[in-house]
């Protein structure tokens, strides 16, 4: 597996994978509001680093850096369980400078569970999606 910033080239598989995996992830949303084009309009002036195996692109990560929120982190579910969504937080935030935050969907219990696992804590901010329904703030200090 080769962790890389993403490119140019790679935006239209970033969009597939992005609408896929947040199509299974968030399974009690309306999925058919997600859309290809959402890739682009949320990750627009972002960091963006990419998983690759082989020829085919398994995760991403997002980071708004002069916050350091890291605004979308997926990994295919085929690739899940490898260590990838670790492997590109520590890449995303290796030269990090303050704490880094992330909203994560409260009904997205094996999300919350992965970050608690690497040291993320709960913060007071609470708030709504639209899409996905009530999320958590959570901080890495």
């Amino acid at each position: 597996m080769i962790i890389r910033m993403a490119e140019a080239c790679d935006q239209a598989a970033l969009a597939a994978l992005f609408l896929r995996v947040r199509r299974e992830t968030f399974h009690w949303a309306d999925v058919s509001r997600f859309h290809l084009q959402d890739w682009a309009e949320q990750s627009e002036g972002e960091q963006v680093w990419v998983a690759e195996q082989g020829e085919r692109l398994c995760g991403l990560v997002s980071l708004w850096q002069p916050d350091w929120f890291v605004h979308h982190l997926y990994v295919s579910r085929e690739h899940r369980g490898m260590g990838i969504g670790r492997r590109l937080l520590e890449v995303a935030l290796d030269q990090r400078s303050a704490a880094a935050t992330l909203k994560v969907a409260s009904h997205n219990c094996v999300a919350l569970g992965f970050y608690h696992r690497l040291g993320w804590h709960n913060s007071d901010e609470q708030g709504e999606c639209e899409l996905t329904g009530p999320w958590v703030k959570l901080r890495l200090p």
